[in-house]
């Protein structure tokens, strides 16, 4: 016992001296490096209903399920939306509860298949996905529009 005790003594004693010395050669970086500050982590807030811009309701009759998480409905707009030919004509902010939802201009594919709040005002029609990708008649949310 005396002689794994003396052997492991001469093994590691010299291993703690080295790294002694090491550490007194070469100073502790860390400590030399001022400490940084942290950052809150970034996050954008919600954008909510511009109090300067004409709010209108959406009225859900009529709305149908397109497929996936998209959901549609013909409007009579006064400003002409999306088009093969102008794909991001429109102007139309659509908001759910006055929380702003989007992309606009999105692709129907990418409405059908994420949600999300994605949509798209294509021509006469809104093709648009809840936040949390709930039936819109269902959810008891108020939906509203403005025409930047």
């Amino acid at each position: 016992m005396k002689t794994i005790i003396k052997s492991t003594r001469n093994v590691v004693l010299p291993i703690i001296t080295i790294v002694a010395m090491l550490s007194a050669i070469n100073g502790c970086k860390k400590a030399d490096q001022p400490t940084p500050t942290p950052t809150p982590p970034t996050t954008t807030p919600p954008v909510t209903t511009p109090q300067d811009e004409s709010i209108k309701s959406i009225s859900l009759i009529g709305l149908r399920v397109d497929s996936g998480f998209c959901y549609k409905i013909g409007y009579d707009l006064p400003e002409i939306g999306d088009s093969n030919t102008s794909p991001t004509v429109s102007k139309l902010r659509l908001f759910e509860n006055g929380v702003e939802l989007g992309p606009a201009h999105s692709t129907h594919h990418d409405i059908r298949s994420f949600g999300l709040g994605q949509f798209s005002h294509w021509g006469n029609t809104l093709y648009f996905s809840t936040s949390d990708n709930s039936n819109p008649l269902t959810n008891g949310r108020k939906y509203t529009y403005t025409m930047k």
